[in-house]
């Protein structure tokens, strides 16, 4: 049984322009142009292999910038169950290529009662997920 796909609408999703492997190596290429850790890259159709199960090419990459993420954390430890930052990138049925990124600015001023200034920083890394999503201009 397939559902349709669900997710809140904090959620920025984009179309690549590429095939799943360079989209995966463009964004790599970017977060570490901006001074980003890549602290883990999950290949979750790995995983699934691993466990005699299929699942389409499926990449998890945790990231972030220590100099943004440890002062919101520092405001509210409770931040750290949303950060390092978190992109999706995956193949769907069609052979696409899509990004997602979950857009957590709102969260942590909302939810966790940060100030806006002091994530402000963490909303630049939707920007990179679009970049690497998009065709290179002519």
């Amino acid at each position: 049984m397939t559902q349709a796909a669900r997710f809140p609408a904090s959620v920025a999703t984009f179309k690549s322009e590429h095939g799943f492997s360079i989209t995966v190596a463009r964004l790599r290429g970017l977060l570490a142009d901006k001074g980003m850790t890549i602290f883990v890259d999950i290949d979750q159709s790995e995983a699934a292999a691993q466990v005699g199960m299929t699942l389409r090419p499926t990449r998890l990459i945790v990231f972030g910038n220590p100099k943004g993420g440890t002062p919101v954390m520092e405001a509210n430890p409770h931040a750290g169950l949303l950060l390092p930052l978190k992109a999706l990138v995956w193949e769907d049925q069609a052979r696409a290529t899509w990004l997602a990124i979950d857009d957590i600015t709102q969260a942590l001023v909302g939810g966790y009662g940060l100030d806006a200034p002091l994530v402000e920083p963490l909303a630049k890394a939707k920007a990179l997920i679009q970049m690497a999503a998009a065709r290179d201009p002519v």
